[in-house]
């Protein structure tokens, strides 16, 4: 997979996306070539595995783009989970699933993210839903999605690294 390109010189938006799609895209190649098994390898003691991040990003790119920021409602599988019985669904959901149903969720996800991003007039625009009380700028939510696909980057370096040896940012195929 070719690494995506970072503009060295661009506006805000044009910046922040292309970081946040860099991330995406490096989670994707994290998982390029591994088994379904491979993708529901753990690293103990933690629990997290490659696919249930991949499923996670997915519902989180959801949750902040489209139910905060829109103020829309979760679309399925997101609004039939009892998230009440288990927080965790999408990370325990994901290894039971077909490794390509997940890549595509979390790209529907990101591709209409972008989309959000795009016919959005300004980044200080507010989120039309609050959350423990408190709206979000489409800057902030665009920064803690940054914050939060690196964090999980880092994680999957280690879990890849761990099941073939796989190091670095994206893989030369």
């Amino acid at each position: 997979m070719p690494e995506p390109t970072i503009p060295k010189q661009a506006d805000e938006r044009e910046t922040l996306v292309a970081f946040l799609d860099y991330y995406r895209e490096l989670m994707l190649d994290k998982c390029g070539g591994l088994t379904k098994e491979q993708l529901a390898t753990r690293l103990e003691p933690s629990t997290m595995t490659l696919i249930g991040m991949i499923y996670h990003l997915a519902v989180v790119e959801e949750s902040w783009f489209a139910e905060v920021f829109l103020g829309g409602e979760l679309g399925e599988p997101w609004a039939s989970v009892d998230w009440d019985a288990d927080r965790d669904w999408e990370w325990h959901h994901a290894p039971s699933m077909d490794p390509d149903d997940v890549f595509a969720a979390y790209r529907r996800a990101f591709i209409r993210s972008n989309e959000i991003v795009a016919e959005t007039l300004s980044l200080d625009q507010v989120s039309v839903r609050d959350r423990h009380g408190e709206h979000w700028s489409l800057r902030w939510i665009l920064i803690h999605m940054i914050e939060e696909t690196a964090r999980h980057a880092g994680h999957a370096d280690l879990i890849r690294e761990s099941i073939d040896g796989s190091v670095g940012d994206f893989r030369e195929e």
